[in-house]
């Protein structure tokens, strides 16, 4: 129905950004990440619209398509093993990937979205943690998503020190440990 759509895309709005946020905060108080500028960048639309496209394509080709159908012939387990490697691997074409952070997106976001997905049924939870998440990571944060090499900067143009393990290097925040441990763990709740 309508309302658990606005309700759950909204929720998921939240836990997006609410997971962003403490990634960036953790990232921030290890003294890895420091703001240099604050205004208006057109970072901040280009973040917004790859938040929004993302959100729902990739949701709904590997969770409303992918995860059902192989959930269909395998079982949960396997449908969310299998899809949340897909997921991972459809990083790795990304002009700065890495490795690495195409096993990050494994954990921290194939298997989030994919919980969110089996938690209720429909998309519009996980398109809402991908949207936001995408967004309030290269729009306010001023990362890199996915390796793509688009966003330079958001509401915040910000510099990451450290080693790439921590910060995510040219794979952006999503390459970070911090970001695999804190999805991991909204994941399993």
């Amino acid at each position: 129905g309508r309302g658990a759509a606005l309700r759950e895309l909204g929720v998921g709005l939240g836990v997006g950004a609410l997971l962003m946020c403490a990634v960036i905060a953790v990232l921030a108080l290890a003294g890895s990440y420091h703001v240099v500028d604050i205004g208006w960048s057109a970072g901040i639309l280009g973040g917004l619209g790859a938040g929004i496209s993302a959100g729902f394509t990739e949701e709904i080709l590997f969770r409303g398509i992918l995860l059902r159908l192989i959930e269909g012939w395998l079982g949960t387990w396997w449908a969310l093993v299998i899809t949340s490697v897909l997921f991972g691997a459809a990083h790795l074409g990304n002009s700065h990937a890495t490795a690495f952070g195409a096993v990050a997106i494994i954990v921290e976001a194939g298997i989030l979205l994919g919980a969110c997905y089996l938690l209720t049924r429909r998309l519009w939870l996980a398109i809402g943690v991908h949207a936001s998440w995408n967004f309030i990571q290269g729009g306010v944060f001023g990362s890199d998503v996915s390796g793509t090499g688009m966003i330079k900067r958001g509401l915040f143009e910000a510099t990451f020190h450290g080693p790439d393990w921590l910060t995510g290097g040219h794979m952006g925040v999503e390459g970070s440990v911090v970001t695999v441990v804190v999805c991991a763990t909204a994941a399993a709740v």
